[in-house]
């Protein structure tokens, strides 16, 4: 939930974005959150609520983190097969390279072939 806030803070409306930053970044609970921003702890609750669950329908709709995760993954691949280049299989490792990078290179979602 954390990368996720980080992700869409700005989506949210003030008041989940206070209870949200509170919650998850300073860890306090509830009762300690309501008293902080001077609200009851059901309102607090609330904004918690709502927050997280536009967070998820954020996330599930335009899929930043997946996309983050995706090219985390991609570049982790990419180091691993550089990494094991030498003068005998430097044009193997190549291609395997490029078909790597095909997605990106192309915009969309081609198969890396890996």
């Amino acid at each position: 939930m954390s990368v996720l806030f980080d992700l869409y803070e700005s989506m949210l409306a003030p008041r989940q974005r206070e209870v949200l930053d509170l919650k998850l970044h300073e860890d306090l609970s509830l009762m300690e959150i309501s008293e902080r921003l001077a609200i009851s702890r059901q309102a607090c609750e609330d904004a918690l609520k709502r927050g997280e669950r536009i967070l998820r329908k954020l996330e599930s709709s335009i899929g930043l983190r997946k996309r983050i995760l995706e090219e985390e993954d991609r570049a982790a691949r990419l180091a691993e097969r550089l990494s094991s280049m030498d003068s005998y299989n430097w044009r193997e490792v190549r291609d395997m390279c490029l078909k790597i990078l095909s997605p990106v290179l192309s915009g969309g979602d081609a198969e890396d072939g890996v």
